[in-house]
């Protein structure tokens, strides 16, 4: 579902990504992990075309996604969906109108149609009737429940979550978490998730990769990261994973 090859990228002279390749399969959910500013985000946003990398080559879906023009990439992110850190939401429109503004971008424009499917998507991230409120009026973690309501709209088939619990608390993280791994059980999308939380790592389980100095150091288990040496398992370790735990 999503192949990166050998990507370099780099901020003036700032090298940021030095050959990172991964290969994600349909279905699954990975957890990307690494320090602050490791590159983490920049990754994610070459996988829909929001950043083109110096060299290498990205595939998501069967289609490169470099040598799309702007039309196409329109339509691949109809497929892709991407749940910023900050929740990105329109502080102009209402709860309701931003989980519903791709669907009245796109062709189902029947608005009682689209009521009932936001009042859907609101009631599944555990915000039903807060189609009125203004993001003003919510807290970090439900500015990001309305976030991934929004992401799921058009059903994608590959949904990129950027640092999904940062800045809440233990309990508002743990239930992000676990509405992740609910989306991901009841929707079949094959996820991406970018982090430097181990608690949301250990909550969705599967692989792990962890990006170290531009490359990934590690693919592969949280048990295995965490007895490995280095900078991969003293992470994992610092977090409170520990081989055998």
């Amino acid at each position: 579902m999503v192949s990166v090859r050998d990507v370099h990228k780099s901020f003036g002279r700032k090298p940021v990504l030095r050959g990172v390749d991964l290969e994600v399969r349909r279905g699954e959910t990975i957890v990307v992990l690494g320090g602050s500013g490791s590159g983490k985000s920049v990754l994610l946003k070459h996988v829909n075309g929001l950043l083109q990398p110096d060299r290498g080559e990205v595939e998501v879906l069967g289609c490169a996604v470099s040598r799309l023009g702007d039309i196409d990439l329109v339509e691949l992110r109809r497929r892709v969906s991407y749940i910023f850190q900050s929740g990105a939401l329109f502080d102009s429109l209402t709860v309701g109108e931003n989980v519903a503004f791709s669907l009245m971008e796109g062709d189902g424009r029947d608005r009682a149609a689209v009521a009932a499917r936001v009042g859907e998507l609101l009631a599944r991230v555990g915000l039903a009737g807060s189609e009125g409120l203004w993001p003003a009026d919510l807290s970090g973690g439900m500015r990001k429940r309305v976030a991934i309501a929004r992401g799921l709209a058009l059903r994608p088939e590959v949904i990129l979550y950027d640092e999904p619990t940062a800045g809440l608390d233990p309990l508002t993280g743990l239930a992000i978490s676990r509405l992740i791994h609910e989306v991901r059980d009841e929707t079949g999308a094959t996820s991406v998730v970018v982090t430097h939380d181990l608690t949301l790592a250990r909550e969705l389980g599967g692989r792990i990769a962890f990006l170290d100095a531009g490359r990934f150091a590690f693919v592969g288990d949280l048990q295995d990261a965490a007895a490995s040496p280095g900078a991969v398992g003293e992470f994992v370790r610092a977090g409170g994973v520990h081989a055998g735990t």
